[in-house]
């Protein structure tokens, strides 16, 4: 099980992390849960060969399957080293997998945890055809003796098997498109704790994207089906928003109790046209986690209401009567789709202008094991996801119209605090559907 959780990859996007800066973090005077003191015995003959002073080093093959990218075979090696608390708070992840559409691809993830509050991660992929990905994050929710939350993200990539499936929440499988993503992003954050479980943020982020033609021979290009749809120009988009958070969960990374809630407001521009191109973006997360049957079982129940208000136009003007007005670009709208929100469909599957999602699961501990000198415990997850996109905003048309329900199944394995592998399936219209990750989706 363990091999199979840590092995299934996908080539798009690589994997799963935490979002923003100002999300995931333990309230000032929370601990994370401490290693119990090791027993002295002897290793065995597996053990002693992947186990090196503070280093453990897992080889494991590679496999991953998708409909339009076929078969992904590789190889991975997780390299995890133990911290002077005892805890595995350093993970390396070199990867190498060969896919016929992205050719020979090699990619590295480096994450470390040096305090309850703090994170590193450094990730780089080099494809020989097209796919490339720089990605540097930090971010600490407890700086200045716990008061402060800073942060800071700069990521540059090319993504050449994005999909777009035209806008709304009727859209077909049929009407599935590729294109490359080019895009360059800079986050900075910082906050202040008014309250040890209140907070205010102000985040500024800047976003550079331009939209090419893919290499999925087996869709259409986006250009071909949807060449007037807005932000197919490209877009430089500066954003800057206010964000409040509440949060009383008990850890960060592997939280078993408490809430977590941010509101946000966004002022956004695109600066690529020298005509006004603005709008505003509004977002509600809450996520609680309620422990029962003695910790063994955790209800895990989350809430996102997502939207922008603005000049919504689909698509650009095709004629002088249509003057020079821009609509929202399409990538700068609510989506639903992946690992953190509707896991029966693709990334971004779905797009519009307001977006609402409800996720439920059961975490179930089945069972704790000695593994390498460390406790690993495995959990069970049976959830169900229930989202929807509209033209317009929620509250405006509250009907049980055209929501997708997911049901799925999820595995996980747990090295507390801060090291954890998960696979979720889930189903949908479009068919079954699969994610890894190193973080829960929410």
């Amino acid at each position: 099980m363990l091999a199979f959780l840590l092995t299934v990859a996908i080539p798009s996007g690589g994997r799963a992390l935490a979002e923003a800066v100002h999300e995931n973090g333990p309230t000032e005077g929370q601990t994370a849960p401490s290693k119990a003191e090791p027993r002295t015995r002897e290793l065995s003959p597996l053990e002693s060969f992947l186990k090196k002073g503070d280093y453990t080093f897992i080889p494991l093959p590679l496999f991953a399957y998708s409909r339009n990218e076929g078969p992904s075979l590789g190889s991975q090696m997780w390299v995890l080293k133990e911290d002077a608390r005892g805890h595995l708070g350093t993970l390396i992840v070199p990867q190498y997998f060969y896919n016929r559409l992205l050719g020979h691809t090699v990619n590295v993830d480096y994450l470390r945890y040096p305090s309850n509050t703090a994170q590193y991660e450094l990730y780089g992929s080099f494809s020989e055809h097209i796919a490339r990905e720089i990605d540097l994050r930090y971010k600490d929710v407890g700086a200045g003796d716990g008061r402060y939350l800073v942060g800071a993200e700069f990521q540059w990539v090319r993504d050449p098997l994005a999909r777009f499936f035209s806008l709304g929440s009727g859209t077909q499988d049929s009407e599935e498109t590729n294109y490359t993503s080019r895009e360059t992003r800079m986050n900075f954050s910082g906050g202040i704790k008014l309250h040890p479980d209140f907070a205010v943020l102000f985040m500024e982020r800047f976003r550079d994207v331009r939209v090419d033609d893919g290499v999925v021979d087996s869709v259409p290009s986006i250009k071909q089906r949807f060449g007037q749809v807005a932000g197919i120009e490209g877009a430089q988009v500066l954003g800057h928003r206010l964000i409040l958070r509440y949060d009383t969960r008990d850890h960060q990374r592997t939280p078993t109790k408490g809430s977590y809630i941010i509101a946000s407001g966004e002022y956004t521009q695109n600066l690529r046209h020298a005509e006004a191109n603005s709008w505003w973006r509004y977002t509600i997360d809450a996520r609680t986690l309620i422990p029962h049957a003695q910790g063994r079982l955790i209800f895990v129940s989350h809430f996102l209401l997502d939207g922008v208000v603005g000049e919504t136009l689909e698509t650009q003007p095709t004629n002088q009567t249509g003057g020079t007005k821009h609509g929202i670009p399409f990538f700068e709208r609510p989506m639903l789709g992946g690992e953190t929100t509707l896991r029966g469909f693709g990334h971004n599957r779905f797009i519009s202008n307001s977006a609402i999602l409800f996720n439920f699961e059961e975490r179930i501990l089945i069972e704790e094991r000695e593994i390498f000198g460390y406790v690993i415990g495995m959990e069970l997850a049976p959830f169900l996801d229930l989202g929807r996109v509209q033209r317009t905003h929620p509250w405006e048309n509250l009907n049980l119209k055209n929501w997708e329900i997911n049901p799925g199944t999820g595995i996980r394995l747990l090295a507390r605090p801060y090291v954890l592998g998960r696979a979720d399936f889930a189903y949908g219209r479009d068919g079954f559907n699969a994610f890894v990750g190193v973080d829960y989706p929410f």
